[in-house]
């Protein structure tokens, strides 16, 4: 760490006067400072510098450590001067500012800054900044490019000195909304995943952000694998369901293949199938937990059975459990996608048993 006061000698030469004083000037030697007189510049700088390690000490381990995997942890910081009892309190009181001050992460409040130390390190799979500004700029860009919103699904306490949030996020194109452009391209970007953040126990604030994504492997910046998945969603010019063909729900996971959905509402007149393949009659009714992939084109019964297909074997191999009579509901986008078949994005949900949040 940079010394924060520069010692600096001074120096002594004339500014007026004939020959004689300047030549007097340049032969006399500049009076050295004594010991004395530098001592409490000497002792001031070192006791800044100490402060600053002491302040910074508490996350240097933090921002070495690697992050790798959706379930990738941040190593705890050294417990420094505080009790267990003084961590709890202060893991405590964070999560609770967190529960309340994520509800304002992309309104025109925004999230308070000052729980965050200034040199706070943020990463997520495809974004790196060391500094709360950098933070802040990453927030005002999102919604300035986008029109995101936010959920935080739970806070949890994951280490002696670090919380883990879990969220989903979906942004829309705000650019081309309400512009000829936007009836053919009005893409819809979904996210879920983690924030594992690190407190720093010498200034109770946050001191690191590491994001997780659900959807990839490879978590750390830059994960190319994270920047295909996002231009994936970008340039995806499909039109689903709309309305109550729809339905009311909320996003809980995001994987490559499918979404985990809570329904508050199944959609309205859409083809419910068995496991079997038999028609079971049609969508409506109270929610529940489903997955639910995608296809294009046309709907029917034996696309939509291959598509269930392919979807309980990745439900499984994942280690989530489909529903035994699994059954599917095919909403046709026809309509919403206009005359070409490719552009209909046709979704099939499939029940899901005991579906867990923290996996």
């Amino acid at each position: 760490m940079s010394t924060i006061c520069r010692l600096q000698r001074s120096s002594w030469a004339g500014t007026a006067g004939g020959g004689t004083r300047r030549a007097a000037a340049a032969a006399a030697p500049s009076p050295a400072p004594t010991t004395a007189a530098w001592a409490p510049r000497v002792a001031y700088a070192h006791a800044r510098s100490a402060e600053q390690q002491r302040r910074r000490g508490a996350c240097a381990a933090l921002r070495a450590t690697p992050v790798s995997g959706t379930a990738a942890a941040v190593a705890d910081a050294p417990p420094a001067a505080s009790s267990p009892e003084e961590q709890d309190r202060l893991v405590e009181g964070l999560m609770a500012f967190l529960r309340e001050d994520l509800q304002h992460l992309f309104d025109d409040q925004g999230i308070d800054a000052g729980k965050y130390d200034p040199d706070v390190v943020f990463e997520d799979p495809i974004t790196y900044y060391n500094g709360i500004q950098g933070y802040l700029f990453n927030i005002a860009f999102l919604r300035r490019v986008f029109t995101p919103t936010f959920t935080l699904h739970d806070v949890r306490r994951s280490g002696p000195l670090e919380v883990t949030t879990r969220w989903a996020m979906s942004m829309s194109l705000s650019f081309a909304r309400g512009t000829p452009l936007g009836r053919v391209w009005d893409s819809t970007l979904t996210f879920t995943g983690t924030s594992i953040m690190a407190i720093n126990p010498q200034t109770g604030r946050f001191c690191r952000h590491v994001d997780t994504w659900d959807a990839i492997q490879q978590q750390r910046y830059f994960s190319l694998e994270a920047f295909a998945h996002m231009l994936q969603q970008v340039g995806d010019l499909r039109k689903g369901p709309q309305g109550a063909a729809a339905g009311q729900y909320e996003v809980l996971l995001k994987r490559k293949q499918y979404e985990v959905r809570k329904y508050t509402r199944l959609p309205q007149g859409a083809p419910a199938y068995g496991g079997d393949g038999s028609e079971a009659g049609a969508g409506g009714g109270s929610g529940g937990v489903y997955a639910v992939a995608d296809f294009s084109g046309a709907a029917s019964q034996a696309a939509a059975a291959a598509v269930e297909q392919a979807l309980r074997r990745a439900l499984l191999a994942d280690g989530l459990r489909p529903a035994g009579r699994c059954w599917q509901l095919v909403a046709g986008g026809g309509d919403e996608g206009g005359p070409n078949p490719a552009r209909w994005r046709n979704e099939v949900l499939v029940p899901l048993e005991a579906f867990q949040l923290w996996a």
